[in-house]
């Protein structure tokens, strides 16, 4: 039987070769997005100067050369050919989402307003559109604001970061205290607990999610952008993990894309009631960031897990629509434990078909890339 110590000498030779691979497929990848992205620039560049018709245009080219690319270019490194996908795909869901609302686009919510230029490149690179009204930006605690944005910054915001929920689980921390917080957990799940136990599994995963996006946010957001998350322990239902706890990176395109679309038609067109329009639009809403992960994970999961992924939204969209017609809007512990006690069986039955390494220690440094490969 080989020994953990030569297991770890030997993954550490193989790292060099493995990051060379890696390396060389992301320089790759960049190459293979820089066409469509210029064109989604361009697109974005007409509409704030208010070209519809050649927005228009430039958005669905810029929509087929993302799907092009991925088709042109199909990376080795099936880590790499996974992030590439999930590039893609968000670049389609900014187009597709800036479409829908061309004729209303978010407006710009400070003064002065900046050039056609930087306007164009806020819209590029704000998957919250944090800077416009209306956004999907919570509040919460970041670098402080001038005196002058703080008024601006209340009254542009939308509900998710104004309503009664968020007053009242008003983070006791800052954003880097919960970011060291939530690491220390991963940590200790990891060192302390069975890594054969698809629970724990299941939280690593949630923090593991919440550690890379929270790290990107804090390298790369604008001065004065609010958190990405909420601290996962504030989480008090599953609307408000879903809303107010969980990123918010894609409900602008969730939103004009899928709810909307049913909310406002099932009852215009074929008399259906409000409530169960709302309804099928926020499953409909999960169901298409089911179909983002599944598209974005399928180089690295074989298709039984990839179901599971789908499942695994399909039901939180579900559980959330049955949550909020027992509840509604009502804070009580058993709506609390059971939220909880929901997300953790369906995330742990997920877990359970991916072939998640059982621990950092255990991943393979050469075939990182061949993952997903039967």
């Amino acid at each position: 039987m080989t020994s953990p110590s030569f297991h770890l000498v030997d993954s550490a030779a193989e790292a060099p070769s493995a990051l060379w691979q890696i390396g060389a497929n992301l320089c790759s990848g960049v190459v293979s997005l820089i066409l469509p992205t210029l064109l989604l620039y361009f697109s974005l560049y007409a509409l704030v100067k208010h070209q519809i018709k050649k927005f228009e245009v430039l958005c669905l080219l810029a929509s087929i050369g993302f799907v092009g690319s991925s088709c042109l270019v199909v990376l080795e490194c099936n880590m790499v050919r996974s992030m590439q996908l999930f590039v893609v795909a968000i670049g389609v869901m900014k187009a597709l989402d800036l479409f829908v609302r061309r004729h209303n686009p978010p407006k710009y919510a400070y003064n002065p307003q900046p050039s056609y230029s930087v306007l164009a490149l806020l819209y590029l690179t704000e998957l919250r559109y944090e800077s416009f009204t209306p956004n999907h930006a919570r509040l919460g605690p970041a670098p402080a604001p001038s005196p002058s944005r703080v008024q601006n910054e209340s009254s542009h915001r939308n509900g998710r970061g104004s309503s009664n929920k968020s007053k009242h689980w008003k983070p006791q921390f800052s954003e880097r205290v919960n970011f060291v917080l939530h690491g220390l957990a991963f940590a200790t799940l990891q060192t302390l607990f069975p890594q054969s136990n698809p629970t724990v599994v299941a939280l690593e995963v949630l923090l593991a999610i919440y550690i890379l996006w929270e790290s990107i946010q804090l390298m790369l957001r604008y001065h004065n952008s609010p958190p990405l998350f909420g601290p996962l322990y504030t989480a008090t239902s599953l609307s408000t993990f879903w809303s107010e706890t969980w990123h918010s990176a894609f409900a602008s395109p969730c939103r004009s894309l899928a709810y909307n679309p049913i909310r406002s038609n099932l009852p215009q067109r074929y008399g259906v009631p409000v409530s169960i329009a709302r309804a099928v639009g926020v499953i409909a809403a999960f169901g298409m960031m089911g179909f983002f992960h599944v598209y974005g994970l399928k180089p690295l999961l074989p298709f039984d897990a990839l179901a599971r992924i789908y499942a695994f939204f399909l039901l939180n969209g579900i559980g959330a629509v049955i949550e909020d017609a027992i509840w509604g809007r009502e804070t009580h512990w058993g709506k609390t434990i059971l939220a909880w006690a929901f997300e953790l069986i369906v995330a742990s039955w997920t877990v359970e078909g991916l072939s998640v390494p059982q621990g950092l220690k255990n991943i393979r440094w050469a075939s990182i890339c061949d993952v997903g490969e039967v």
